[in-house]
């Protein structure tokens, strides 16, 4: 029996989905194993990289869990609004501290994300290199 093609990209959905939660409960397990506070979705978003570049799970995998999630990210904002509204007094009250957390923190993240990017561009053209080189030292041979 042939699924038609909603069923197919329903089902789809559902395994992106237990692999998206699959490697957030495999994170938040190794953490608690051992002992490391950090954050498990991090963990778990590292991982899935991991996976996804060494092919151990595929893209097509994913790719409508990941679509839906996309679109529907607005969706995932409405507890963070009603968390505004209902700390709104101790916001008002922290703002000065806030927006200055905000604005060095982001200037943190911005700083090492350049120097991590710039760094890895850097690696890749050096492993670039080292590889025609050695490539020619073979043609020659």
């Amino acid at each position: 029996m042939e699924m038609n093609k909603s069923g197919k990209r329903f089902f789809n959905f559902i395994i992106g989905f237990l692999i998206l939660i699959g490697f957030y409960f495999l994170s938040f397990y190794i953490l608690k194993l051992l002992h490391i506070t950090f954050p498990p979705a991090i963990l778990g978003l590292i991982l899935f990289s991991f996976a996804l570049i060494e092919g151990i799970i595929k893209e097509s995998w994913i790719k409508d869990t990941c679509e839906f999630l996309i679109n529907n990210m607005a969706m995932f904002l409405v507890p963070f609004i009603g968390g505004l509204i209902v700390y709104k007094s101790l916001l008002i009250k922290n703002w000065l501290v806030i927006l200055v957390v905000i604005f060095i923190s982001t200037t943190v993240i911005i700083a090492v994300t350049g120097l991590f990017t710039e760094w890895g561009i850097k690696f890749l053209r050096l492993n670039k290199i080292k590889t025609v080189n050695k490539n020619k030292g073979l043609n020659h041979d």
